[in-house]
């Protein structure tokens, strides 16, 4: 990421901001590639599972972590601590629950937004799906 030179002239005179690049590290969620909770009975148990934040390079300021979709299915298990710094080596789990309430393919973002601006995301994807013998097991 690259920082732009400004400059401008007003009553106080001239004033720039140094042209550099940003010290801002790299992160990543784990698993990589869609996050998939398969098959889960509608209004039954639902599916959880662990995103994993973890940083290489420098240090990241973490500012904010939501769930994209419209349906409602895909949950934040706790309110993520954020903001919050993930230094390099150190890791940050997030718990995010799939669980639909009626039949049909769910899909939804994961998202992070460091204080540099960068927002990673991840795809969240589940399917949801009927009961009718009642033994806990999609039919």
């Amino acid at each position: 990421m690259w920082l732009i030179a400004l400059s401008a002239c007003g009553s106080l005179g001239l004033q720039s901001i140094q042209l550099g690049e940003s010290t801002e590290g790299r992160i990543t969620i784990s698993p990589a590639g869609a996050v998939s909770f398969g098959q889960v009975v509608e209004d039954g148990e639902p599916e959880d599972e662990t995103l994993t934040l973890s940083v290489s390079g420098d240090s990241v300021r973490v500012v904010d972590i939501w769930i994209d979709g419209r349906s409602g299915a895909f949950s934040l298990l706790s309110d993520p601590p954020v903001p919050r710094t993930i230094e390099p080596g150190e890791e940050m789990e997030l718990r995010v629950r799939f669980q639909p309430g009626a039949n049909g393919n769910y899909t939804a973002e994961f998202l992070v937004e460091t204080g540099g601006g960068t927002i990673v995301s991840r795809e969240l994807k589940g399917e949801g799906c009927s009961d009718r013998d009642r033994d806990g097991r999609c039919d």
